[in-house]
């Protein structure tokens, strides 16, 4: 009976790992990919890698050097939690294209509505400010933030089955 519980064990974190490069991957691939279309739309000095960076190391008393490193930071961390939970809703919901289709844009504006008030606190807790006294509003634009939001969900879904089909193509 042991054995069965160990090699059940050791299957369910074999079958993790490729979940979690896949989250990993797909997160790297769409902060970048987020940025870039900010760069473009917006110009260099507009992307949530400078408006982060440059208000923490402002506000928290930080070299100016770090804001490029503390700005990248964030944005990868916020990427890799939104594509975590992307790639558990998906799976949980056995990576139908519908759910795929469902997810992208529901979490596309989910984090669009919630973009002001996190930006809001990410900034102020990082300059150890504590949390904000008062938050802005929701964003209820559907500009480039939603069309962003829904982008990177897109290309988390596209990079999450273009590892997991060439794992199965490979086995």
């Amino acid at each position: 009976m042991h054995s069965m519980t160990v090699d059940s064990e050791h299957q369910s974190r074999s079958a993790l790992k490729p979940l979690l490069i896949q989250v990993a991957a797909s997160a790297v691939v769409g902060a970048i990919v987020f940025v870039v279309v900010q760069v473009f739309a917006l110009g260099v000095d507009s992307t949530i890698i400078s408006l982060l960076g440059d208000r923490i190391t402002e506000r928290g008393g930080y070299p100016a050097a770090l804001s490029p490193v503390i700005g990248w930071g964030i944005h990868l961390g916020v990427s890799l939690s939104y594509a975590a939970l992307f790639g558990l809703l998906f799976v949980v919901l056995k990576r139908a294209p519908i759910a795929g289709a469902a997810l992208t844009a529901l979490l596309g504006w989910v984090t669009t509505l919630i973009t002001a008030p996190a930006i809001s606190v990410t900034i102020a807790l990082a300059a150890r400010e504590g949390f904000p006294g008062s938050l802005p509003g929701l964003n209820w634009t559907t500009g480039l933030t939603l069309w962003n939001h829904v982008g990177f969900f897109v290309v988390c879904w596209g990079v999450m089955e273009l590892l997991r089909r060439r794992a199965v193509s490979r086995n």
